[in-house]
């Protein structure tokens, strides 16, 4: 009987230690620089009625913390707000801080599609180019889990990716998910490194547009070659990339298209694959601002609606059970000075769909400062002056504000 009791005195004095080792880490990270009167800093919280909905994510943290054993695998999906990776790349941050870095995640070369490309990682590339995204023309077009693909009919083009330019974490890595369409009339994917005679990989297809290469030592940068064997091989398609390593610890996969609107993710006949490839254990869903720019009169809210209804039933048939952190857009103002309520009746059909699907909410609007409040984050150079887009400092600030609430509602549990 004592030695029963000395036993469960010792694992509870282990499990004290974790947490409280825990905790002094969150809480070296969970300050802010300085306070600004437009923002509702008690109302940062997931909504208290859904955070249980949480609970199988922070479920698996416990797991994490426990063992030190596998990935926690977040994925952050969005607009513009999300490809320029500023938001998503400080909260990429501040987890890995906390949980260990498992790896850069998802990338894609947006640069190469002609579009913004987040500064965090350079892409160069050579031959012919040519793409189709979700918010464009796109007929005929395959695209991927970010709404998006680039194609090349050059067997010598190539690109090159340097996953750790402007960083303060090491994103060298030995597994790469290459997301691409493999079938007779695709060129074959090699990866080079004239750098190291000894340098070699190993493919492993998984299923048709997605494969896994496995490097002998790690890699610093991606140097992606194409070999063509027979007269059907005429053109490579790609998808993304996912930049990964074999430690314990945390990925951030940003998911972003510029101008995406809650239907444009839908428009992707891979997104359920690729996002099942990814293995998210959180998902979070931050679209709807380019939806609730439109003028009033031309707002479908049932369009919305359905259309978010498609998404998280795609989301959740690449793994039932995801935990789903629905967000709610930041306050804007439209081309002509002027506010519209699209934004508020976004945030009801949010927490309608919450309902229905069982998804937590963050309600960042409301955080920011709710209506109006996009003026005074300009006004503290937290906003663009188009009173739509944030700055760096701002991205970063959001990232901060919601790692806080994910993780202030996970301390909860412990009280």
């Amino acid at each position: 009987m004592k030695r029963n009791k000395a036993t469960f005195i010792f694992l509870a004095l282990f499990v004290l230690l974790i947490f409280v080792s825990f905790t002094q880490k969150i809480n070296k990270l969970s300050y802010y620089d300085t306070y600004y009167p437009c923002i509702n800093y008690e109302s940062n919280i997931i909504s208290p009625e859904t955070e249980k909905y949480l609970y199988s994510f922070y479920n698996h943290l416990d797991f994490y913390l426990k063992s030190h054993k596998g990935k926690i695998n977040i994925v952050h999906i969005g607009d513009s707000h999300i490809q320029a990776d500023y938001l998503s790349g400080h909260a990429r941050f501040l987890f890995q801080q906390t949980f260990g870095n498992g790896g850069r995640g998802f990338i894609f070369p947006y640069k190469m599609a002609n579009t913004n490309n987040p500064t965090n990682f350079s892409i160069f590339s050579g031959g012919k180019w040519t793409n189709c995204k979700a918010n464009q023309f796109y007929e005929g077009c395959n695209l991927g889990i970010n709404g998006i693909v680039i194609s090349t009919t050059d067997s010598n083009a190539f690109m090159v990716i340097d996953p750790n330019k402007n960083l303060k974490s090491n994103y060298s890595f030995n597994i790469l998910k290459l997301f691409y369409n493999s079938n007779e009339e695709s060129f074959i994917p090699i990866f080079v490194n004239n750098k190291d005679s000894e340098f070699y990989f190993d493919e492993q297809p998984e299923w048709q547009g997605y494969s896994k290469f496995y490097f002998n030592k790690p890699q610093d940068s991606i140097n992606l070659r194409f070999i063509k064997k027979g007269d059907l091989q005429n053109k490579f398609q790609l998808y993304g990339l996912s930049i990964e390593n074999d430690n314990p610890g945390l990925i951030y996969n940003a998911i972003g298209l510029n101008g995406a609107f809650t239907k444009s993710f839908n428009k992707s006949n891979m997104f359920t694959n690729q996002l099942k490839a990814l293995e998210p254990d959180l998902v979070i869903v931050s679209l709807g601002t380019n939806d609730n720019f439109l003028p009033e009169s031309r707002y479908c809210k049932f369009c919305v609606k359905e259309n978010l209804r498609t998404l998280l039933d795609n989301i959740r048939a690449s793994k039932p059970g995801v935990a789903i952190l629905l967000t709610t857009p930041g306050d804007f103002m439209l081309k002509n000075g002027k506010h519209n309520n699209n934004n508020d009746t976004y945030r009801k059909l949010i927490y309608e769909l919450s309902d229905e699907f069982n998804c937590a909410v963050w309600d960042f609007n409301k955080v920011m400062g709710g209506n109006y409040s996009i003026k005074c984050w300009a006004r503290y150079g937290l906003a663009r002056h188009d009173y739509l887009h944030y700055t760096k400092k701002g991205y970063e600030l959001q990232a901060e504000l919601l790692f806080n609430a994910i993780m202030d509602t996970y301390e909860k549990r412990f009280n």
